[in-house]
């Protein structure tokens, strides 16, 4: 099939982008005509057709209008079987919600307010689960919060889960790496760890564990919480002696006996699936 993909740049590190990513890689795996669709920023990946979408410079606003435009003056030159976008675009066969439902998120801060970005997006989001003929959710609770407060029809709304790399996430991961990793930054090797990985540390909750581990029912005086992610700096909380882990070390998850997940709404499709694998509470 010759198939368009709408999405931003992939990084790597977010939910989002490695999901594309893998994505991608197996649709040309299975012989597909595969056209990415990306702003300024996307790498030229092997068998894939780059096509850069022009970007305004412009406020937040001005630029979340433009995308849809810019995606469906793109896609209506070419003829495509299907269109999948992982953006809030408008002419897509297949829209992947992959962050979830903004209503649903911005109701944990009280609503919009005046914000005209917030605003727009949410406009916008009402035309996609409108229009869009196959909504796609990465998990249960954002199947769910989008039939609620969109009254999309199950027939036109499917979970799909992301997968995990079997071989980057192995629970073998914890005797290869454990030890070395906590001997790095001076952890010692009884001490019970809780990594918390995740970009928009308020939006995914990190105020609720800095709070339980300072708080009378800490576990253990020499507990340690990693918050690894990339809101400003990635700050280290403790609730004793901190240390901060640098970020160059590899396979945090495995350090780590457990794994947190306090988000606000907001589907987890990537995050908690990957740190159970290599790190499952015991």
């Amino acid at each position: 099939m010759k198939l368009a993909l709408i999405s931003r740049p992939f990084v790597y590190h977010g939910g989002v982008e490695t999901a594309t990513a893998g994505l991608v890689g197996a649709l040309v795996a299975h012989g597909h005509d595969v056209h990415l669709y990306s702003p300024p920023g996307q790498l030229p990946l092997p068998g894939v057709v780059g096509h850069r979408l022009p970007v305004v410079r412009a406020p937040a606003v001005a630029r979340a209008l433009w995308l849809p435009l810019a995606v469906a003056r793109a896609v209506r030159a070419a003829d495509y079987d299907v269109v999948q976008s992982h953006e809030r675009t408008l002419s897509q066969d297949i829209y992947r919600a992959g962050e979830g439902c903004h209503r649903a998120y911005l109701a944990t801060r009280g609503g919009p307010g005046a914000s005209p970005f917030h605003r727009l997006v949410l406009a916008l989001e009402r035309r996609v689960f409108a229009r869009t003929p196959c909504i796609v959710a990465i998990a249960r609770r954002g199947q769910d919060e989008i039939a609620r407060l969109y009254s999309v029809p199950s027939a036109r709304l499917r979970v799909v889960y992301n997968g995990v790399d079997l071989e980057r996430f192995h629970p073998d991961n914890r005797g290869r790496h454990r030890a070395g990793a906590r001997a790095e930054v001076g952890i010692p090797r009884e001490a019970w760890v809780v990594l918390f990985v995740g970009s928009g540390f308020q939006r995914k909750g990190l105020r609720f564990l800095i709070e339980a581990f300072g708080g009378p029912t800490a576990r253990s005086p020499s507990g340690r919480a990693w918050p690894r992610g990339s809101s400003g700096r990635a700050h280290g909380a403790t609730s004793s002696a901190g240390t901060e882990p640098p970020t160059s070390s590899p396979c945090r998850p495995s350090t780590s006996p457990s794994a947190t997940c306090i988000s606000r709404p907001w589907p987890r499709g990537c995050r908690s699936w990957r740190a159970r694998s290599p790190a499952a509470p015991r």
